[in-house]
């Protein structure tokens, strides 16, 4: 929520400079003070849209039962700051133009290609500004409703659609190396995949994604019967409204508490459809899993059964696959006040095997992790566990290594001489980064 407020802020401090700007250059230049003071209307709209987008972040919506779909337009905010943006550009291009001057029989070979470049920017910023305008005739974009989802006037059934999701990707626009976030609407039709750009609607992301999937709730209930439907409900879990975690540790202190509370309530009441929707989930990296470990590594004491087979389940899916960082991040939120227990003992024995894995990534990590999960009563010179460690200071990658040395130092166990590692290995641990291997 606070990083929410200061985007808020910022724009509104933006439109406030451009204001002052433009008041500076009334007497001075007359077509920057309009420049500017169109630019300080876009910053106001952008303070609006931040406002706006944030505002009911947090709402569950409701169907009622004579509730037909959601119809969907394009954003009128966003429309209106685009367009200002185009009539700043073709302003721009025109008063190019008229530095050069209108008499061409006075112009230099220079000015003609002066000339060619400005009219070229007012013409293609005309032609997307015209573009623009028609947008706000256009009496629907999106549609979703018990039958299924219509896009430009396309029906599709929600029978022939699959995996309806919101996803999110960093795009660059032309030859610009600077990248800007674009959610798109993702979903299967017809073997071929639909991806449709959410930005620019009047309805925000977070909402699409509920009625996506209370409206193919809503069809399930309709078309089968209670044991069938039951079924077909699992598909569509209580917790697939939980926050993201990004999402989870923006919100303010009472409601992050309040959410965690929540996921911890929701787990107590229906543990195995928590458990039934945590293996279900196929792409990891783009799910709320980060949060619900969060939220009952927070109640250990009670999960840590839970905790340690997702655990070790999740790690035996990072060990197909190396290079998913993402599930070892995830794995971070698995926390326990280790206890010397059947569970914890459990992660200690399965992660003492990936000690000794052919690829140093698991390795690494199975080090690091087991560290975490080792109870005090295992902590001693003659555990198999720790003499592993201390013969990972001789290993052939030098991040083991080291990590291996700091991991056995903080238990004051051994003298320097017999976990010493090589002088450069301190060095590179100095300006590397020795938790990760890519």
């Amino acid at each position: 929520m606070i990083k929410q407020n200061i985007s808020t802020f910022l724009f509104s401090l933006f439109a406030i400079i451009c204001l002052g700007i433009a008041a500076y250059f009334i007497n001075h230049q007359p077509i920057f003070t309009i420049i500017l003071a169109i630019g300080c209307l876009i910053f106001v709209l952008f303070a609006i849209s931040e406002y706006l987008y944030n505002k009911n972040k947090n709402v569950l919506i409701k169907l009622n039962s004579g509730s037909s779909g959601v119809t969907i337009h394009h954003s009128k905010l966003s429309l209106t700051r685009n367009l200002l943006g185009y009539f700043i550009l073709i302003i721009m291009g025109a008063y190019l133009i008229s530095l050069v001057g209108f008499d061409y029989k006075k112009y230099e070979r220079r000015d003609y290609l002066f000339v060619a470049i400005s009219l070229y920017l007012a013409i293609y910023y005309l032609i997307k500004l015209l573009k623009t305008l028609a947008k706000f005739s256009h009496k629907e974009v999106l549609i979703i409703n018990e039958t299924g989802i219509t896009l430009h006037s396309e029906k599709m059934m929600w029978i022939e659609i699959k995996n309806e999701k919101i996803i999110t990707t960093e795009e660059s626009s032309g030859h610009s190396q600077s990248k800007y976030v674009v959610k798109y609407l993702s979903f299967n039709y017809k073997r071929k995949t639909i991806k449709f750009k959410i930005d620019d609607l009047d309805t925000p992301d977070y909402f699409i994604v509920q009625y996506l999937k209370l409206y193919r709730n809503r069809l399930n209930k309709n078309n089968f019967g209670n044991h069938l439907n039951q079924e077909i409900k699992s598909d569509f879990s209580v917790f697939e409204n939980i926050l993201k975690f990004s999402d989870l540790f923006s919100l303010e202190e009472k409601q992050l508490s309040k959410n965690i509370q929540n996921i911890q309530f929701l787990a107590k009441n229906s543990p195995e459809e928590l458990i039934k929707y945590c293996e279900s989930i196929s792409e990891v990296e783009e799910s709320n899993l980060e949060s619900i470990y969060y939220a009952l590594s927070e109640d250990s004491e009670n999960w840590i059964d839970f905790l340690s087979d997702e655990f070790i389940r999740l790690f035996k899916i990072a060990e197909k696959n190396p290079d998913s960082d993402k599930i070892f991040d995830i794995l971070d939120e698995i926390f326990c006040d280790v206890e010397y227990s059947s569970n914890s003992k459990k992660v200690v024995d399965f992660l003492y095997h990936k000690l000794s894995h052919s690829n140093d990534k698991i390795r690494l990590k199975a080090l690091i992790f087991i560290d975490l999960w080792l109870s005090e009563k295992d902590i001693n010179r003659s555990n198999t566990i720790i003499q592993k460690m201390v013969k990972m200071t001789k290993d052939e990658n030098w991040k083991i290594r080291s990590c291996a040395h700091d991991i056995l130092s903080s238990y004051r166990l051994f003298n320097n001489d017999e976990i010493a590692i090589p002088f450069q290995d301190k060095i590179k641990a100095k300006v590397n980064n020795q938790y990760e291997i890519n």
